[in-house]
């Protein structure tokens, strides 16, 4: 608690969460950094969990990943950080470095991709900074039930839609990228690939290369890895068996499901959900 009150008083420090688990999504780490920070660029790191890092007060430094983004960044930059994107930031020589950052999980996040949150563009900007940084720190809020953690991961959500929509207002996304996501993303109702390109109004090739330009994957992969969150998303907050949620998301058959979903996850889909119900 004392770390918890030191951060609200300014002093940096970092918390390490264990709310209840939430159906919506957990918080697993956030605080507050100043002076130091970042992830240094010795190596690039993968998260294992979803980040969001606002840069505080004179921060300036850098961010790098493994997609091909190498940025300066400065106060009032939000960071997004994505499990399985291998990525560095941090101050350079002569930097500041400020930051308040909530670092969560759950595959309800994962339901975001559809409307914006990419890989291919993980910095932009949040303006009045005076506005954002007091919902950060709201985040670390300790929760004491269920039901708090469910309000914090609510808040998450909100934080992420209000931050998605302050991007678009300055995005270069095509028009019809959003439209596309949600149909690819639409499990067994979802058109074919080719149909998705026509809906966008572009053949299939031009298709394929914009859409990978905008979101840093391909068609197929972002499918795919659509498909084993929405799965993730079933196995936990239902009973249905797995030949049903094969049907509903577009698999061939059980069989083809466990396997992509082993293939995506290291564990086949029973297994991730008694590992879960035990958590």
């Amino acid at each position: 608690m004392k770390w918890f009150m030191d951060i609200h008083l300014g002093i940096p420090g970092i918390l390490s969460f264990c709310d209840a688990k939430s159906p919506i999504g957990s918080r697993i780490y956030g605080g507050h950094l100043h002076g130091i920070g970042g992830t240094g660029f010795t190596r690039f790191r993968v998260y294992g969990m979803y980040a969001l890092v606002l840069l505080l007060g004179s921060s300036r430094g850098r961010f790098r990943d493994k997609l091909g983004t190498d940025r300066r960044v400065q106060a009032g930059d939000l960071i997004a950080v994505f499990p399985d994107v291998p990525h560095q930031y941090g101050p350079e020589a002569g930097d500041d470095w400020n930051e308040v950052f909530i670092a969560f999980e759950g595959a309800a996040f994962e339901g975001w991709a559809a409307h914006g949150l990419s890989p291919a563009q993980p910095v932009w900007a949040l303006e009045p900074l005076s506005e954002w940084s007091p919902r950060f720190f709201e985040l670390l809020t300790p929760a004491t039930s269920k039901a708090d953690a469910c309000g914090i991961a609510a808040k998450i959500h909100h934080l992420i839609a209000d931050a998605l929509a302050a991007k678009s207002l300055r995005s270069d996304a095509p028009p019809w990228l959003e439209s596309a996501c949600q149909a690819l993303a639409a499990g067994a109702a979802a058109p074919s690939l080719e149909e998705t390109a026509r809906m966008s109004g572009l053949g299939y090739e031009t298709f394929r290369k914009a859409f990978k330009s905008a979101t840093g994957e391909s068609p197929v992969r972002y499918r795919s890895r659509m498909r084993v969150s929405q799965a993730k998303m079933l196995l936990l907050r239902t009973d249905l068996s797995l030949e049903a949620i094969a049907t509903s998301l577009g698999y061939f058959d059980p069989f083809h499901f466990s396997k992509a979903f082993k293939k995506a996850t290291g564990c086949c889909p029973s297994a991730f959900r008694r590992r879960e119900a035990s958590v």
